[in-house]
């Protein structure tokens, strides 16, 4: 670590420019599978850098589907006891300052033009010697530096792809967590659920108990094994059916706004919880934060029961299920893969009352979209726009819209070239009674947000936007 004065970037966007002038592989869709050095370049960076994620606790957060919505709920619970309490994620909606964040506060652009000259210098002192660094690593330095500079006691820290080989892996948690497990990324991580797994499992280290939500039998199994040979508990999080999972929630009641649940306990029960996430996959996701919030007070943080179920209840998560507007309902998700469709097409129906559900559909093309497709079939959509949208990895609208034409019965399907079209044309042909869902991915939830805060009445008043980078 050098004493010399560190050199700050000009403006918040020369430190953009220079983060991604590394290899991003979040826009590309290009992975570096150095397997060997991938961590060996981040504890380089952070060593350069005081180590600053020792600074502080923390709790890591792997899985396919809902690490950022638990990361948000383990947080919201942190903070409401009064916690400093740093969390990071990705990817944004709108803004690289989306990512980081300490008690709900976005890292300002002129912290991030501070911040990141100490990352460049540190990063021009290690030089190369594990190969070429990527946007996402020097990313994760900046918020590991950014916690300690704000004086976070404690980080939740979502892993960004995998687990085993993630920048992230470099920290030492309280308590690891591994929330659902289905096929997603498997170009990287593997073509079985075991082999997908595996990777996640590579976050759980000696000394720290692991939460999981995985329900898929050969997913669970690796976890058990991997908890088993680096000797922790294995915590398991499931619905008041498995009688096996120590944690278990069960749904009370619910509507368009929010959910009342219970969650049963080892030593008692929670009930009458309130979530305004929506969905019954959000109560296991709920289930999992009460699970981490009371191991982490049996390690000595000061979590009362009014904390857990102030921050469940206080905890928001925009584009997941987002209400943007009514009458036709709009509704924005970030729904990516199959599993994840289906569990979005069983929330509408839970949560809302609608006549015909019209889907405005926009995918990245190295996803599942044969499997998407059969999810969307199932539903009874009554009409699909598939759409283009501003994003490199993108799937033409044609792939999903030839696909959905070609079931049985046929989708009803049109296709709209980009995100302006395609919503006029959702909003021209709903009807009041009816429930437009917009879907596909993070940053296609992010564009139609964007679009809806200056077209859809009323609708700026809920879509917070604190900049656009992209």
């Amino acid at each position: 670590m050098s004493d010399e004065e560190p050199k700050t970037f000009g403006s918040y966007e020369e430190a953009l420019a220079w983060f991604y002038a590394f290899t991003d592989s979040e826009r590309t869709g290009q992975f570096m599978r150095d397997r060997e050095d991938n961590l060996a370049r981040e504890r380089a960076l952070l060593a350069e850098l005081g180590n600053p994620q020792r600074a502080y606790r923390v709790t890591h957060i792997a899985g396919t589907k809902g690490k950022g919505s638990t990361a948000t709920l383990i947080a919201a619970i942190l903070q409401a006891a009064g916690i400093h309490t740093g969390l990071y994620t990705q990817p944004d909606l709108h803004t690289f300052r989306e990512r980081m964040r300490v008690d709900g506060r976005l890292i300002g652009r002129d912290e991030v033009a501070r911040l990141a000259g100490m990352v460049r210098d540190a990063q021009e002192r290690v030089g190369y010697p594990y190969g070429a660094y990527i946007t996402y690593e020097v990313a994760t330095a900046l918020a590991f530096l950014y916690f300690r500079e704000a004086g976070a006691q404690h980080a939740v820290i979502e892993v960004g792809l995998g687990g085993r080989l993630d920048a992230t892996n470099v920290v030492e948690p309280l308590v690891s967590v591994i929330t659902s497990i289905s096929y997603d990324h498997m170009n990287v991580l593997g073509n079985t659920l075991a082999e997908i797994a595996g990777e996640k499992a590579g976050i759980i280290k000696p000394g720290a108990p692991v939460v999981t939500s995985a329900r898929a039998a050969e997913a669970l199994a690796v976890i058990q094994r991997v908890a088993g040979e680096r000797g922790v508990p294995l915590v398991r999080v499931g619905s008041e059916d498995d009688a096996d999972c120590a944690y278990r929630y069960r749904s009370c009641a619910a509507d368009n706004e929010r959910s009342v649940f219970d969650v049963i306990t080892p030593s008692g029960a929670y009930e009458g919880l309130e979530l305004s996430l929506l969905g019954e996959h959000q109560l296991q996701n709920a289930a999992a934060a009460v699970a981490v919030a009371e191991l982490l007070r049996e390690r000595g943080l000061v979590i009362s029961d009014e904390a857990i179920r102030a921050g469940l209840r206080n905890a928001r998560w925009p584009a997941r299920m987002q209400t943007v507007g009514r009458a036709p309902w709009l509704v924005v998700d970030s729904a990516h893969n199959a599993d994840s469709f289906a569990q979005l097409f069983a929330a509408l129906r839970r949560h809302f009352t609608y006549e015909r559900l019209i889907l405005v559909l926009g995918l990245m093309a190295d996803k599942d979209i044969p499997g998407i497709v059969r999810e969307i079939a199932r539903a009874g959509v009554s009409e699909t726009i598939t759409t283009g949208w501003n994003n490199g990895r993108a799937a033409a609208p044609s792939v999903a819209a030839e696909l959905l034409a070609a079931t049985e019965p046929p989708v009803p399907v049109r296709t709209q070239p980009e995100v302006n079209a395609a919503m006029s044309d959702a909003l021209r042909i709903a009807q009041p009674h009816d429930l437009i869902c917009v879907a596909g991915s993070v940053a296609f939830a992010g564009e139609v947000l964007r679009w809806c805060a200056t077209n859809v009445e009323g609708a700026a008043q809920t879509i917070e936007i604190a900049g656009v980078d992209h």
